[in-house]
Order: C-alpha cells, then structure tokens, then sequence
C-alpha cells in the first residue's frame, strides 16, 4: 500500500504533536493507563514509545491525570507503522483499537 502525500503530513504531524513535549527530559511526562477489551490495564510511565501488551484484544481507552499527547499505531513500533488514534487527555473508543504501540508525549 502506498504512502500517499496527504497520509504522510498527517501520520507525521500526528508523531511530531505526540513527542513535542520530549526534548526537556526534567518534565516528566504523567503516568497513562491504557485499558484493553480484556480488561487488563498497561501502566506506563514517562514519555516516547512503548509496545504495549499483546493478547488483551483492541485498546478500549486511554486515562491520564493531564492533557498529555498520545497516538497509537498498528505495529509495535512507532516508525513505519500506520497511525490509528491521534489525541490528547483521557480518551474511551467506542469501537477497541487494534494497536500494537504508543508514543506519549
């Protein structure tokens, strides 16, 4: 599948609003829950990309105490892979996402 023009500014405006906040490595990006359809919830800490667990189904929703940036993607890396959900805050998806990693920011 082709990389079109349009999907490359957005899938690279999305990286970019998502580790903006990562070149000051004092400000500690807050902890961010992610919760699955399994129900089981992933914890991370501190900013940038992070696999997340595999095996709990689609991602359900996303809780943070601030308004931090987050993008989830369809592989478990955060380069080359196709971002899905793009966002900032707590989030619940009406429809779990199939994502394999996360950039917070």
């Amino acid at each position: 599948m082709p990389i079109r023009p349009a999907n490359l500014a957005t899938m690279s405006a999305t990286i970019a609003g998502a580790i903006a906040g990562l070149s000051n490595r004092e400000e500690q990006a807050p902890p961010v829950r992610v919760t699955f359809e399994s129900g089981y919830e992933q914890t991370l800490e501190n900013g940038g990309c992070r696999t997340l667990k595999t095996g709990q189904g689609g991602v359900t929703g996303i809780t943070t105490e601030s308004k931090v940036r987050f993008a989830l993607f369809a592989g478990t890396s955060c380069q080359g892979s196709r971002a899905l959900a793009s966002g900032h805050g707590s989030v619940s998806f009406g429809d779990p996402v199939l994502a394999g990693a996360i950039v917070i920011g």
